[in-house]
């Protein structure tokens, strides 16, 4: 994330170019799908406002699918946009589900979905183990799961391993 805000505060495209750069290697390091998303679609959003469209769509595009292959409404809306602003029409994707979930439900889930255990979350998101089963079971009630091997499929972006490291 600090590769990331480097990135968004560069004074010149170069800069922010190697900024994002190290930022995606270090998603590579340690895989979070929704935090990688966030890095494409805010360099996407960068590159289309300094003109370079066709740059911009392909990072757009990857935090799109991401995003949709998470089932985070907000998120597809942010990036289909964006994806819009430069001119591009977003192909058709599946329809995310009515209930969406919260930002932290969705934290929740994708470390679930990794086989992180209750204590390991709680540890990592700094909250208690109850309340992490708290944004379990309402996770499950919203995507119709019951098991987090059902979890994990549900959330396992296209192109990644069930641990969340790219294939």
């Amino acid at each position: 994330m600090t590769a990331r805000c480097r990135g968004l505060t560069a004074p010149d495209q170069e800069t922010a170019d190697l900024a994002f750069r190290a930022a995606f290697a270090a998603h590579a390091e340690a895989p979070d799908p929704f935090e990688a998303a966030r890095t494409h679609l805010l360099y996407g959003a960068r590159l289309r406002r300094l003109g370079q469209r066709v740059r911009a769509r392909t990072e757009l595009t990857t935090a799109l699918d991401a995003f949709t292959a998470m089932d985070l409404t907000a998120w597809v809306r942010r990036a289909s946009e964006e994806l819009a602003a430069t001119g591009a029409n977003p192909r058709g994707r599946r329809a995310p589900t009515e209930e969406s979930l919260t930002a932290q439900e969705t934290r929740v889930a994708l470390l679930a979905a990794q086989g992180r255990s209750t204590k390991d979350i709680a540890a990592a998101l700094f909250l208690s183990p109850k309340t992490v089963e708290h944004h379990l079971t309402a996770v499950y009630r919203k995507r119709g799961v019951r098991t987090r091997a059902e979890l994990a499929a549900a959330f396992h972006p296209p192109g990644a391993s069930p641990g969340g490291d790219p294939v």
